[in-house]
């Protein structure tokens, strides 16, 4: 037998050990940076430094060090490729330093690898946990940031804003969550602009001239850091960085100011509001930012150093973070490493291959909580947990701090630590230098404001005075629009131009076409709203009493020269119901007493008048008969109480109609009345709604219309009564008598002033509307052109109408009431007491006997 010498083999086998336990001790954690940018370089630095002191205290189990591979990418593709050779050299975690394309396509390697992809510069909400397991985002999504910029809207009550963004993932995932975030806040992105990353000042500025042409004049900026340069050059040379604009710009270019903002390019900003990650202060950042200095000095040592910003600071923490999550994992754990599957062959070039550990080192991420030098670190379902956005100023050289908003909050703060302050932020100082708040959109120069010239005298006055060439507008409508002028806080320039004829004089919807074909800005006239007109345009909050009246003449009546005036005060049917109670209870009272009261007996003839005298004596409390029955008594109560309220009620409205003349209407509602109406709305309502047939309508167009029509009645060519709005009715009362309002109130929109569709001034002159109505103003107005008719017609009173019996059946219900329970209690009582005395006497009697012979036992006379 052939012996093996045994110390060649022995030295293998310790070799072979020697060279395991050195990959045991080694971590591989992998890095894809761009050297070229300046958030590559800041972020380089910063990882190189907490592997360093990762290493340095030993906070991976077993003293193993972690080393790092490192790959420079540009582009997309290099991006890829530089994912694929770093998990082809068994990195338990891949950091992915760039906002790039490339990112979902390295989330989706890595969830084949089973490695978690970790980035602190993605922020497109497109890119998230539950669509990419394996990918960890330690940045703040946008998400938070617009609800950040979204809450700085509000603060400044901007409706409309415009947001700029590259023409990527990065920017289009923000402009949705913006849109969310102002959803709920009555602001609205009103207009998207998208550029490429590398767009020219030929195709910036003409992006730009389309902004300065849309309403709002608000603009979110949401673009890489050297397409913001040369937008804000681009803007301040065609005077958008004057007084009246508004500018604000995102974490991904405000962070970066320091490293690639010079003395010219800031001043193209001046203004300007940005957002940015709050950076807590604390003695560990201090020490770490004179480490990080020297350090970028070595690595970079042409370059100027400025702060350390959020994006270095996040790198230093997301190595801490994978260095406690793999030390967190068990003890004797051995990190382990398969060969690719045939489908990761063709992804990887059967480089990647599959961590088998990769599920339990991403658990123990998510489950990540510790301070780190950015803060707090620590997930909430797949995101990062609290944040707290700066809002800084650019001013001079140099920016300032003028508020803090913390995730957790809707408000500002003003001092640190953003947990204490007052709400609202420090003074600001605007594009042009203007410290007054910007209003977020353009104020027009000079508004085109048609005024339709109606025969209406007193809701629209137009007068030409020929020696003076001047046309003077006046009348109710017009007051309340210099009224609600003069509450906005801003200067409003306007022509008002009459309109004395043409279609579109008369027609309203045709003239609010007009102002949707932008030949007006606006309306100051009588125009009603209505749902097919605001589709076209804006009404503002309704200025008039709302609906429909009509107005019939009156008659004059001297109720005192009527000899049946006594009959008037009741309807017929109350009459009716009044005497049919009166005829019950005395039955009922007759029934309780006739059997022991003596006043009530006697012959048939004489037992009916003392049961209809005692019941009509006792409306007037003047009955004689005494009582016997305690029943009886709670009866006469109940019924003397219903006579007390008949009586008082009778005697008030005859009272009324005979001691004045009364005016009363000729007609009681529409019925087949001849019908006059002023307007389209009407006369379409009258038609449409009511279903007035065109035989029974007439068009009238004045108030000296409305009185010849109604004067002549539909038999000599006139009408029976008018149906019109409010405002209408009102002027034409004013100072007439012989005339008054009958019937219901057909609700309709009013009157309002028209504007352009999404025009900012529809909210303004709707507050200042609100405004007039709260302090009486709108109110005084009123009165100055429409008089109360009442006082003017003082001599009569209004019709006294009857009383019907809808007004007292709750008192006919009580009597009613009172006195059935009390025959049924009788009743009751008589049948208990008849058969105790019929068992009494011992006499068999059949059921038809006893029955028959009850009446008599209760008309019997038992007074002795």
């Amino acid at each position: 037998m052939k012996t093996v010498p045994l110390f060649p083999v022995i030295c293998v086998l310790m070799a072979a050990s020697f060279e395991l336990a050195v990959q045991e001790e080694t971590v591989n954690i992998g890095v894809i940076v761009d050297s070229t940018s300046w958030s590559g370089k800041i972020a380089k630095t910063a990882i190189k430094l907490a592997v360093e002191d990762v290493n340095n205290q030993s906070q991976l189990f077993n003293g193993t060090q972690m080393f790092l591979h490192l790959q420079e990418a540009q582009t997309p593709i290099e991006t890829l490729s530089a994912a694929v050779d770093l998990l082809g050299k068994e990195v338990v975690a891949l950091i992915e330093t760039q906002t790039s394309e490339a990112a979902p396509f390295v989330s989706a390697l890595g969830e084949a690898a089973n490695v978690p992809i970790i980035s602190f510069s993605v922020t497109s909400p497109a890119l998230s946990n539950q669509r990419f397991p394996y990918f960890v985002r330690m940045a703040h999504s946008d998400r938070v940031q617009m609800k950040a910029i979204a809450a700085l809207v509000k603060h400044y009550g901007w409706r409309n804003i415009a947001f700029l963004h590259s023409d990527d993932d990065f920017g289009s995932g923000a402009m949705s969550a913006l849109r969310d975030a102002l959803r709920d806040l009555n602001s609205e992105i009103v207009y998207t602009s998208m550029m490429p990353s590398t767009a020219q000042k030929q195709t910036i500025r003409e992006e730009l001239y389309k902004l300065k042409s849309i309403k709002s004049s608000v603009f979110v900026v949401h673009t890489p850091c050297n397409l913001g340069i040369n937008l804000f050059m681009e803007a301040q040379k065609i005077g958008m960085m004057e007084a009246g604009y508004v500018w604000i710009t995102t974490h991904e270019f405000t962070s970066l100011w320091d490293y690639v903002v010079n003395a010219s390019t800031m001043s193209s900003m001046q203004g300007l509001l940005g957002v940015k990650t709050h950076i807590p202060n604390s003695k560990q950042l201090n020490d770490f930012t004179e480490r990080w200095e020297r350090q970028f000095r070595l690595d970079n040592p042409n370059m100027k150093i400025s702060e350390l910003n959020a994006y270095g600071l996040l790198a230093y923490d997301t190595v801490l973070m994978i260095s406690q999550a793999i030390g967190k994992m068990e003890r004797n754990a051995r990190l382990s490493f398969l060969k690719p599957s045939s489908s990761l062959g063709v992804l990887g070039n059967n480089k990647i291959k599959v961590f088998q550990q990769g599920k339990k080192l991403l658990r123990e991420i998510f489950l990540t909580n510790f301070t780190g030098l950015s803060g707090l670190v620590r997930f909430d379902e797949g995101e990062m947990y609290g944040s707290c956005y700066e809002i800084v100023n650019v001013v001079g050289k140099s920016y300032q701090i003028a508020g803090y908003w913390p995730s957790n909050s809707s408000m500002f703060l003003k001092a640190l630590p953003p947990s204490v302050g007052n709400e609202g932020l420090r003074s600001v100082i605007w594009p042009g230098g203007s410290v007054t708040v910007p209003r977020g959109w353009a104020i027009p120069s000079k508004l085109k404001i048609a005024v339709p010239v109606t025969g209406w005298e007193q809701l629209l006055n137009v007068s030409f005075n020929p020696q003076s060439n001047e046309t003077t507008i006046s009348g109710f409508i017009i007051d309340v629009f210099h009224a609600v002028v003069k509450t906005l806080d801003y200067q409003l320039q306007y022509d008002l131009v009459p309109l004395y004829g043409g279609r579109a004089s008369h027609d309203p919807y045709e003239l609010v076409r007009q102002v949707y074909l932008k030949k007006y800005d606006a309306i100051v006239g009588d125009i009603t709203i209505t749902s097919n007109r605001s589709e076209i345009v804006d009404f503002t909050q309704p200025f008039t009493l709302t609906g429909l009246v009509i107005v019939a003449p009156t008659a004059i009546k001297d109720e005192a020269n009527n000899a049946w005036t006594f009959l008037q005060p009741f309807s017929p049917a109350l009459w009716a119901t009044t005497a049919a109670f009166v005829l019950y209870t005395g039955v009922v009272v007759w029934l309780l007493e006739h059997k022991t009261n003596p006043d009530f007996r006697g012959s048939p003839i004489t037992q009916v008048v003392t049961l209809i005298w005692f019941a009509f004596s006792a409306v007037f409390y003047a009955h004689r008969e005494r009582i016997h029955n305690n029943l009886t008594r709670i009866v006469i109560v109940a019924w003397l109480f219903v006579a007390l309220v008949l009586t008082s009620s009778y005697t008030a409205n005859l009272s009324s109609r005979l001691t004045a003349q009364q005016i009363a209407p000729l007609i009681n509602g529409l019925g087949e009345y001849k019908l006059g109406y002023h307007g389209s709305y009407a006369g379409s309502f009258l038609r449409g709604k009511l279903g007035i047939a065109d035989k029974q309508l007439d068009q009238t167009s004045s108030p000296r219309a409305y009185e010849e029509a109604l004067s002549k009645g539909a038999k000599n060519g006139g009408v029976d009564a008018i149906i019109d709005e409010i405002p209408y009715v009102r002027a034409f009362l004013s100072g007439r008598c012989g005339y008054s309002m009958v019937g219901r109130t057909y609700r309709n929109g009013g009157f309002g002033f028209v504007f352009n569709k999404d025009s900012s001034l529809v909210q303004d002159f709707s507050k200042g509307i609100l405004n007039l109505q709260d302090s009486g103003e709108l109110q005084e107005i009123e009165d100055k052109y429409f008089k109360d008719s009442t006082n003017t017609c003082s001599n009569f009173q209004e019709y006294a109408t009857r009383l019907d019996v809808v007004s007292f059946k709750g008192l006919y219900l009580i009597t009613g009431m009172v006195s059935s329970l009390a025959l049924i209690i009788f009743l009751f009582q008589a049948l208990y007491n008849y058969t105790k005395g019929a068992m009494l006497s011992r006499q068999e009697i059949s059921i038809w006997e006893y029955i028959k012979s009850f009446p008599m036992y209760l008309h019997h006379e038992s007074i002795k």
